[in-house]
């Protein structure tokens, strides 16, 4: 009988640490702020960002080769390019946008950012379409994600990749759309 009780207990200190992290996890992923405020949309949607009418999707699959991109814009974008043959990157710019690609040795060349640079460039999520200088009021109900440096920014993600995100910073006061970008990790 004794030797029951003696491993009860520890039983019992196992069940409750399991029970208090578990408990203790599960409030902090429903109220953790960089957790929820995420705007998830699906992959279809996301890859259908479009800056000026060209998808995200679309730039994504050029790969980075530049014929590709010129053909995709319909210009003649600037180029800069990697020498390091362990770790290749290009990147692509021009007046109104600049994106890259990166490559490690032994995989193509995937879409790493995107940024637009002024206002003259649409960005359509959705059915709403945005440009630098305008109000986040155009995005509609959206969540706002409140930044570790202080900021607030309007994130989407696609699901289930969660690795990439367009986000659209804006200035807090006037709530008027100062960045538009997109990242990968």
């Amino acid at each position: 009988v004794t030797g029951v009780q003696t491993c009860a207990l520890p039983i019992y200190l196992l069940l409750t640490t399991f029970l208090f992290f578990g408990i203790l996890f599960t409030g902090y992923s429903q109220t953790n702020p960089y957790i929820h405020p995420m705007n998830i949309i699906s992959w279809d949607e996301f890859t259908n960002i479009s800056f000026n009418e060209i998808t995200l999707g679309s730039i994504m699959h050029t790969r980075g080769d530049p014929a590709k991109v010129n053909a995709l814009f319909g210009v003649t974008m600037k180029v800069k390019k990697s020498d390091d043959p362990n770790y290749y990157w290009i990147s692509f710019h021009n007046s109104d946008i600049s994106f890259s690609f990166d490559e490690l040795v032994t995989s193509p060349a995937a879409l790493s950012s995107f940024d637009v640079e002024n206002n003259t460039v649409a960005v359509k999520i959705g059915s709403r379409i945005i440009h630098i200088d305008d109000s986040i009021d155009k995005l509609g109900n959206v969540k706002i994600l409140n930044n570790t440096d202080g900021n607030k920014s309007i994130l989407f993600l696609s699901e289930p990749a969660d690795d990439q995100w367009v986000s659209v910073d804006f200035n807090q006061s006037t709530k008027i759309i100062t960045k538009i970008s997109y990242t990968t990790i």
